[in-house]
């Protein structure tokens, strides 16, 4: 159990570490360039034809994958007030099991969303579609989002067995409560 926890604690590091870096530049670098898009629209009058496309596109991208980022610090789909209360009420149990139910749903919903996205991704693919301006694709949009959702539903699938494993030896009883978790 050691191993595993120590294995899903190295993954989570290498995701939060790389991704986290890879959404925050992406929604750096498209804020500055939605910036340069206002000043060329409303300073020169003139705009880049594919520029709204690139903006929602790369937002949309830059969030999917953050995703994984989100569900490594349990601040994804967060209900932290009724956990506290819970929590401060001493159902310590209950507290435990609903972590684990929770992370089993979204490993369930996550991964099932990222699974049938193939079915898009291929079709986008066959039929070669684009944006509205025509000159962005949309398989490696499609591609991003089914990658975050997977990405996630791996993410939640490790904090599943963890939250087993913590259960298991007990330390739901002993541990704070989190300032977020995904319950």
């Amino acid at each position: 159990m050691d191993g595993f926890l120590a294995f899903s604690q190295r993954v989570k590091n290498v995701i939060h570490s790389l991704l986290g870096w890879v959404g925050s530049a992406m929604l750096l670098l498209l804020t500055l360039f939605a910036l340069l898009e206002i000043v060329r629209r409303y300073i020169f009058g003139v705009v880049f034809e594919w520029g709204q496309d690139a903006m929602i596109v790369g937002m949309v991208s830059a969030v999917a994958v953050y995703f994984g980022v989100t569900q490594i610090r349990r601040s994804h789909l967060v209900m932290n007030a009724a956990v506290q209360l819970i929590h401060a009420r001493g159902f310590y149990k209950t507290v435990g099991i609903l972590k684990i139910f929770v992370s089993a749903i979204i490993v369930l919903f996550c991964g099932s969303v990222g699974v049938t996205g193939w079915a898009t991704l291929s079709y986008a693919w066959n039929r070669d579609l684009t944006t509205y301006s025509l000159l962005i694709p949309l398989w490696p949009f499609y591609l991003i989002l089914m990658f975050g959702f997977l990405l996630m539903a791996f993410v939640a699938f490790l904090q599943t067995v963890e939250d087993i494993v913590n259960f298991a030896r007990g330390e739901h009883l002993d541990a704070e409560i989190e300032m977020t978790t995904d319950v």
